[in-house]
């Protein structure tokens, strides 16, 4: 079955007949006319529409066969969409301490105004730092730092400019926080950053070495 098709005569019918000649069709679906026309033919002898052949071009019906898969097609799309829209991936890393650089940044207004603003929290002035050892955790903040997240815009202090930052929110056991990837970092790509609210190590007890997974959604 040629869906496509189908979805473009359907555009047309809404569950009546009407006319649509194989020319309108091929400049819906960028073909020839003679692509066009035998998709039509093909569509009706698999039974998914009804043609009348009229002294000026043709009149198109679907049937219910069709309605049935475009109604299926639909709720489809609709879950893929929604599911798209919000994703969720779960990274595990390795605690591991930071050289205390987090704080620093964290208590620049330049940053933290905007984290208030966008995130809806004042971060606690420092991160967590998690180093992620297996590739598909990696895979995964490469992801992050690929796709759109909450932009927090880089901005100038002095004679130093500090970079942008790309955050998600994100959750850690009950934790809600977010996911920072800054766009010029020392750390490589198997260290991810989450800030909070809160100390999340000392409310979640967290020492060097223990494994957590955060839930980030996009």
């Amino acid at each position: 079955m040629d869906v496509l098709a189908l979805i473009a005569i359907a555009k047309y019918t809404r569950h009546k007949a009407a006319d649509v000649s194989s020319s309108k069709l091929a400049g819906d679906l960028k073909v020839s006319q003679q692509t066009a026309s035998r998709r039509i033919k093909e569509l009706e002898s698999e039974g998914y529409i009804i043609r009348e052949i009229l002294p000026r071009g043709q009149r198109v019906k679907m049937t219910p066969k069709a309605t049935e898969v475009l109604r299926r097609i639909h709720v489809d799309l609709d879950k893929a969409l929604k599911d798209l829209d919000s994703c969720v991936y779960n990274v595990t890393g390795e605690v591991i301490s930071g050289m205390g650089e987090g704080r620093y940044y964290m208590e620049l207004s330049g940053y933290k105004n905007q984290f208030i603003e966008r995130l809806g929290f004042k971060p606690y002035p420092g991160t967590l730092n998690l180093r992620l050892k297996t590739e598909e955790d990696i895979r995964g903040r490469q992801i992050l730092r690929d796709i759109e997240g909450i932009e927090i815009n880089g901005f100038v202090s002095g004679e130093r400019t500090f970079g942008p930052v790309k955050c998600f929110i994100a959750k850690i056991d009950g934790v809600e926080g977010a996911v920072i990837i800054p766009m010029r970092t020392h750390h490589g790509f198997n260290t991810l950053e989450v800030i909070a609210p809160e100390n999340i190590r000392e409310r979640l007890g967290l020492n060097d070495g223990d494994i957590v997974t955060v839930k980030v959604i996009t």
